[in-house]
């Protein structure tokens, strides 16, 4: 039998308040690390906006979060978010309008949302 790994992101998590702020009106589909110019794994900061690369590449992503406090990241590769606070993947409706802007620059158009009230239900 193949064994499948099945990422199961938190619901909610105690740093989206401090952790999350608006995002600016537009984000870019792969932009490059601020410290390495790295652009093949982006992470934007949900705090600052500020863009570093992954820890599979130089891990600056993680250096940020660590040296600054902004603990929730967004991927541009799969626009996922991980909060370096919980380790863990998070989805919460509050991180909705940032993966939508990321799905924009991605994809030139709106991802199709879903109430996760309905999802839960």
């Amino acid at each position: 039998t193949d064994n499948v790994f099945a990422v199961h992101p938190k619901m909610w998590c105690e740093h989206l308040e401090l952790h999350v702020q608006v995002a600016p009106a537009t984000l870019e589909a792969s932009p490059a690390c601020m410290t390495c110019g790295d652009n093949s794994e982006s992470w934007y900061c949900l705090s600052c906006y500020q863009v570093y690369c992954s820890r599979y590449v130089n891990e600056h992503a993680l250096f940020h979060g660590i040296d600054s406090g902004h603990l929730m990241a967004l991927s541009m590769a799969d626009l996922s978010v991980w909060c370096y606070g919980c380790d863990s993947y998070v989805h919460n409706e509050k991180l909705i309008e940032a993966k939508n802007k990321g799905h924009i620059a991605k994809f030139g158009e709106p991802a199709v949302t879903v109430s996760l009230q309905t999802v839960q239900e």
